[in-house]
């Protein structure tokens, strides 16, 4: 069964491309908080790629031997192709990685776990696709408790392809330790300034957003059995 789709993002104001240019500035933050040693010369997959951004600016700080991008917006896809076309990267429409034939020394997503309703099978299909002493990178905000959840979760399962879920970090944390990973947090926002201009896309107060800031974290956990 085909579970692809056009885009992700379907909020009339650019679709897919408009998420890309919004998060542009983020990209080189999130570069920031992997390892170099984990992506020079490595093999690369990133989950939930979208238009390719992060792979092609990746390679551009960090070269790596070679990169699979895999995403189900097909729209998105074939821009990632196009425009990649100078880069060692692969991009497939894959809703299964376990589909994938390679190995791999890192994998990556960002703002992809909260749409994933079945944490355990992606962790452990992420498991198998790493090789021993692998590393998944993983962007994950708490908003269990936020004030604003029931407000966020409207607006995404409004717009996204795929619904918002509920996980909690404790729950994110536990479910690659019982898959056999070494788990560390890294925080995402440790600067002194944090721009709220944007607080009201998909939150109902400035302190509701500075909450997201705070209980959101680069996951990285390594595979060691």
């Amino acid at each position: 069964m085909d579970t692809s789709y056009e885009t992700w993002w379907s909020e009339e104001d650019g679709g897919d491309l408009s998420m890309e240019k919004d998060h542009e500035y983020a990209w080189p933050a999130t570069i920031d908080l992997l390892d170099p040693k984990d992506i020079l010369g490595k093999k690369i997959l990133d989950f939930g790629c979208n238009r390719g951004v992060l792979l092609r600016k990746l390679y551009d700080r960090y070269p790596y031997e070679k990169a699979v991008g895999v995403d189900l917006a097909r729209q998105s896809i074939a821009a990632a192709k196009e425009n990649s076309q100078d880069y060692p990267i692969t991009f497939y429409i894959e809703d299964n990685i376990a589909n994938l034939t390679e190995t791999f020394h890192t994998a990556i997503s960002t703002s992809v776990l909260y749409l994933i309703e079945d944490l355990n099978d992606h962790i452990s299909k992420i498991h198998d696709l790493l090789l021993d002493g692998g590393v998944y990178y993983t962007s994950f905000t708490d908003q269990s408790k936020n004030p604003s959840l029931a407000y966020m979760k409207q607006e995404i399962d409004k717009y996204g392809a795929v619904k918002m879920q509920n996980h909690t970090l404790t729950q994110v944390v536990d479910c690659f330790l019982d898959h056999g990973f070494q788990v560390e947090l890294i925080r995402e926002h440790t600067g002194p300034h944090i721009d709220v201009s944007g607080y009201r896309r998909f939150h109902l107060s400035v302190d509701d957003y500075l909450q997201s800031m705070a209980n959101s974290f680069m996951i990285k956990a390594r595979k060691i059995k």
